[in-house]
């Protein structure tokens, strides 16, 4: 197993050769052909996939991720950030899945993407690569992409430190949303209280 800041190092090259992969249609259909599904499953991405997932751990968390960037525009790719091996703190400011679903949310506790965060971290490995594709359809229609190479970094450990990974996606998601203000004291409540 690669050092950590080797292996986030590797996460943002994968992500940058996909992207490559996907400007040519016939790549990136046959990626996104395997969007979620097990690695055995998806022998038209063998051909892509094999050389860059070669020694690295968790082949699936590789090939969902190659599906998930297939549904972005070629056109559209934003910049992956340059890793700066002297800032470690650089990544741990890069958006994870909960940071993404609360800018998607614009704030608010009480909708439907704290409901699928909710539902998202409960999920075994299986149920949460098979549920990414459509909920990265959504994150990318309203506009708030993924951070793809966090994100596969997180999968990466999702079978062996669940608990690490979920909680980390609830803090950044609480805590990138505004607390809710207390509603105001009834007028009932003020009456009451100066009648006395």
């Amino acid at each position: 197993m690669p050092s950590r800041d080797d292996y986030r190092a590797h996460c943002d090259a994968y992500v940058a050769a996909v992207r490559d992969l996907c400007t040519a249609p016939e790549s990136r259909a046959a990626l996104g052909s395997g969007r979620g599904r097990p690695v055995d499953d998806c022998q038209r991405l063998h051909p892509f996939l094999s050389r860059l997932t070669r020694n690295h751990p968790d082949r699936r968390a590789h090939y969902t991720l190659a599906g998930l960037i297939a549904h972005e525009r070629p056109d559209r790719h934003p910049t992956t950030p340059a890793p700066d091996p002297d800032h470690p703190r650089a990544w741990r400011s890069r958006p994870s899945l909960g940071a993404t679903l609360a800018r998607a949310a614009h704030g608010r506790t009480d909708g439907p993407f704290e409901r699928e965060l909710q539902v998202l971290i409960r999920l075994s490995e299986d149920l949460l690569h098979r549920r990414l594709p459509g909920l990265t359809r959504q994150l990318l229609g309203s506009g708030h992409p993924p951070d793809f190479a966090v994100l596969l970094a997180d999968l990466t450990y999702w079978s062996s430190n669940r608990p690490s990974v979920a909680t980390r996606w609830q803090d950044d998601f609480y805590l990138f949303t505004p607390t809710p203000t207390p509603p105001p004291a009834s007028s009932a409540g003020t009456q009451e209280t100066s009648s006395t």
